[in-house]
């Protein structure tokens, strides 16, 4: 008995193993909005363990019925009363917040980020938004005894470097609900807020939230935390505000502000003008002014964007993760009258 416990526990794995790399590869998580370890990314070089760590990662991202086996472990963490599970706090009434560690923040590239953007305020009218976590502007939510990382001493040492920007602290703005319970980002009244700050860092007055007659498209959101944990049940609502008539264009192709297919997929934030791209040009032609506004972005600003539509004839937004351009090159060339850079700290 105890040599075919043996001979099973040896085949079974190579028998899994055999099964996975009999079948097609899944190359995207739709659920984890995620691109999954595929065979030929598996590395060649098995001197520094690039091999063994690929082929570890392409087993565990191939493994029939993932989802089920992925749920079915968060799960019971939970019913043994785990609330930090996969990188996300469980909260009051099935709130998820995202846990931020030190591994999180990457100290060394956003002090020399800081430096380039301050370079650039030499010359240029730069404002700078940092985005704070919903973990450390809704400490009360968390799970009693949950570490909170210090985003006030980081954001000081951020804004000793930024002397020549115009640094819009959101922390204390952000004391409330405005993040998705199921997902990291801000939600439609999160980005009212940012938005109404940036105003105020301008000298001029924001716009009522109810003159952007916020409409619900979708009730059913349930983002990237929800995506990590799986264990509860709470959906979001994803409102969009109203704006007039405007020309976008992606990476040099027409596109739509608001792409609505995207609810009909897992990542329902791609509502906001169909994702994350290398350059987004919005044009408004009955815009308050004829400025130019250049958004230095993340995910964060494509759903705050919508708020400042009426405000400048054209707005660029420069997501520096999809593109090759030098930042500094590029506000040269686009000789914008206001520079914006919105990005959350977390890589």
């Amino acid at each position: 008995m105890k040599k075919a416990v043996i001979i099973l526990f040896i085949l079974l794995p190579v028998l899994i193993s055999s099964v996975i790399f009999a079948f097609p590869d899944k190359e995207i998580s739709e659920l984890e909005n995620r691109k999954l370890m595929v065979r030929n990314d598996i590395s060649a070089d098995i001197k520094d363990g690039g091999f063994q760590n690929d082929i570890e990662s392409f087993l565990s991202d191939q493994f029939p019925y993932r989802k089920k086996l992925v749920l079915a472990q968060n799960e019971l963490k939970y019913l043994l009363g785990k609330r930090d599970i996969s990188g996300a706090y469980i909260c009051k009434e099935g709130r998820l917040v995202q846990k931020i560690t030190e591994g999180d923040i990457n100290k060394t590239a956003a002090f020399s980020y800081a430096d380039k953007i301050n370079s650039i305020a030499k010359n240029n009218k730069v404002f700078v938004m940092l985005i704070p976590s919903a973990e450390i502007t809704m400490k009360n939510e968390l799970p009693k005894g949950a570490p909170v990382y210090d985003f006030d001493s980081l954001y000081s040492e951020l804004e000793n470097r930024l002397v020549n920007a115009n640094c819009i602290d959101l922390k204390d703005t952000f004391s409330g609900d405005y993040f998705y319970k199921t997902d990291h980002h801000w939600n439609a009244n999160g980005a009212y807020r940012a938005y109404n700050a940036f105003c105020n860092a301008k000298g001029e007055k924001a716009e009522t939230i109810d003159s952007f007659e916020l409409k619900t498209v979708c009730n059913d959101f349930q983002g990237t935390l929800y995506s990590k944990t799986l264990v509860v049940e709470t959906k979001d609502e994803i409102r969009l505000p109203k704006t007039g008539e405007l020309k976008v264009t992606a990476d040099g192709k027409k596109i739509d502000f608001y792409d609505f297919d995207a609810l009909k997929t897992k990542d329902k934030y791609n509502v906001f003008e169909g994702g994350n791209h290398g350059i987004v040009e919005i044009e408004n032609k009955d815009a308050k002014s004829d400025k130019t506004l250049l958004i230095l972005k993340d995910s964060f600003a494509n759903s705050f964007v919508p708020y400042i539509t009426g405000d400048y004839s054209k707005i660029i937004m420069l997501d520096e993760r999809y593109t090759f351009i030098s930042v500094s090159d590029y506000v040269k060339m686009v000789k914008p009258n206001e520079i914006l850079v919105l990005k959350e700290i977390v890589n």
